[in-house]
């Protein structure tokens, strides 16, 4: 699932394409997605990120978000693509019948679920498991955050948060009601750095423990934005190529493996029906 990193990724790509940029028209594939006629013959205004929501500010006071979901990206077709009409999301690259006959999508265009159609290119959302979420709502209607992973959290106001919780801390950084952005991936990595056990009730935390995972949440999501995000399945940046964060992990998917810190095992344990990987040596 694309986390802050890889949403952040996409946004900072997107601003230097579409700021400024006419909407030519909208083409939805999927009957799943909402219908948003009403954006073509407007401008994009600019390209902001909610926690994991990407949003595209439209002319007009309107303002597109998108959710990734498990498996969605997205790509950017240079020039153009052709018209497809409605089709079944499902498709895997096969001849479809659209508007103008018969079309065959680019094999990088499989299970294209949306495109949003420029005089420069196609803004394209790829989602085999049409989990992905595109919404047009008024702007003023977008709802703010509490805290956002990139946006200067607080340790104090996150121990406040927490001095209630019995939630496990690994659960509690996930929780995207209380911090925006942070995923399976990062959130196991963060702790590891923090040298805080995932298991642990975030309620437990002491303010120097918190002010760690502050300082290894900013220091590991900065740098996974400048590894341009981390491909361990199928992410791609917006020009479809892999991020190299993968490089840099230090417990994700290792289990078994050395600490490359104390020279213990990683475990892998399975909380809220999520992987956890940690050190149980140097994480307490």
């Amino acid at each position: 699932m694309p986390e802050l990193p890889e949403v952040e990724t996409l946004c900072r790509q997107l601003k230097t394409i579409l700021t400024g940029e006419e909407i030519l028209r909208i083409e939805i594939i999927d009957s799943r997605l909402e219908k948003a006629e009403e954006l073509a013959g407007r401008r994009v205004e600019a390209v902001k990120r909610r926690g994991k929501f990407l949003q595209i500010l439209i002319s007009g006071g309107l303002t597109a978000e998108i959710h990734l979901r498990m498996s969605g990206r997205l790509f950017w077709q240079k020039g153009g693509v052709p018209r497809l009409g409605q089709a079944d999301a499902s498709n895997k690259g096969e001849a479809l019948t659209g508007s103008g006959g018969i079309t065959t999508i680019p094999p990088v265009l499989a299970y294209s679920r949306l495109l949003i159609v420029f005089p420069a290119g196609t803004l394209v959302l790829i989602d085999p498991r049409r989990f992905a979420t595109f919404t047009v709502k008024a702007t003023e209607n977008t709802p703010t955050l509490v805290e956002d992973a990139l946006g200067g959290l607080s340790a104090r106001r996150l121990q406040e948060i927490a001095r209630t919780r019995r939630l496990p801390v690994k659960s509690f950084l996930m929780d995207q009601r209380l911090i925006a952005g942070i995923g399976n991936i990062y959130a196991c990595e963060i702790l590891f750095a923090a040298g805080v056990d995932p298991r642990r009730p975030s309620a437990d935390l002491t303010p120097v423990e918190w002010r760690k995972v502050v300082k290894m949440s900013v220091a590991i999501l900065e740098r996974a934005v400048a590894c341009r995000g981390t491909t361990v399945s199928d992410w791609r940046d917006l020009f479809g190529c892999s991020g190299t964060n993968q490089d840099h992990l230090a417990v994700y998917a290792r289990k078994g493996e050395i600490c490359l810190r104390c020279g213990g095992r990683i475990e892998r344990i399975v909380q809220g029906g999520r992987g956890t990987w940690f050190c149980p040596a140097c994480q307490h």
